[in-house]
């Protein structure tokens, strides 16, 4: 090849590197076409017959739940009266049997026998009495939830106070193993445990269809010296917790302070 073909096909060559390279550079700053997203679907109208639906589904919801807990409270209340029974024939066996000792006729060991046949059935009172309680701050929650829904939670760190209500929603993440800091503050203050009448998931709990698996329950009246201190110290920890008074105006029946988040409805599976 001549020096000048040589020549002409290195310029060849330049101009096409440069040609490639000035393609690259404008595809590289050409815009790209954005994506178009899919609109969003539009929201649901819920017109005014649904909404009336939806009131009435939650009311009769309510109904069927206020009547299920008086159906199971009444029957521990009939449990409750045979426990009592129980529990008196167990404590006249025991008075008969210390005196039948000290007679001679009867030895320690059948009167230890029965003193622990009357702890059990004392136990066993105690128990229910306890669920009885529990059922009680249970409906207590079902009817404050109505005045709970009607009204928006207030804003972190705030309390909010309303008929029968004191809702406070802190910053702090309750768990139940948080218990024992509430419980140690609560003895130091009054020298007793703090009265819980329900702990986490309960027999009362599943039997009337709620999650409480991660809340408690503590049988003090908000408006008592110990419920003021008790608020107190849960406002200034940032534990949520809503206090009720009672179950309706004017009546003290369940009232108590539940901590942690409100109980919700288990739905079942279907």
């Amino acid at each position: 090849m001549r020096a000048n073909d040589k020549t002409i096909w290195m310029r060849l060559a330049a101009a096409l590197i440069v040609s490639l390279l000035s393609f690259s550079i404008a595809a590289a700053q050409k815009p790209r076409r954005k994506k178009i997203e899919p609109a969003p679907p539009p929201a649901p109208v819920v017109t005014a017959e649904e909404l009336k639906e939806l009131s009435d589904a939650a009311s009769k919801s309510r109904e069927v739940l206020l009547e299920a807990s008086n159906t199971y409270r009444e029957s521990l209340q009939r449990l409750i009266e045979l426990q009592k029974q129980d529990e008196e024939r167990a404590s006249t066996t025991v008075e008969k049997n210390k005196k039948l000792l000290e007679l001679g006729v009867l030895s320690r060991r059948e009167v230890e026998e029965s003193e622990q046949i009357l702890a059990a059935a004392k136990a066993k009172l105690g128990e229910t009495e306890k669920q009885i309680e529990s059922v009680d701050h249970l409906v207590a929650e079902v009817e404050a939830a109505e005045e709970l829904a009607n009204q928006p939670p207030p804003p972190t760190g705030e309390f909010r106070a309303k008929g029968v209500l004191v809702r406070f929603v802190g910053l702090s993440r309750w768990n139940l193993s948080d218990f024992g800091k509430v419980d140690a503050f609560y003895r130091l203050k009054f020298g007793k445990p703090l009265p819980v009448s329900a702990f986490g998931q309960t027999q009362t709990h599943n039997q009337l269809g709620f999650d409480h698996s991660n809340a408690l329950d503590v049988a003090i009246h908000p408006d008592s010296a110990e419920g003021q201190s008790l608020i107190e110290f849960l406002h200034g920890q940032g534990i949520s917790f809503i206090a009720i008074r009672g179950a309706i105006h004017g009546s003290s029946t369940g009232a108590h302070i539940h901590i942690g988040a409100s109980s919700r409805r288990i739905i079942p599976k279907q």
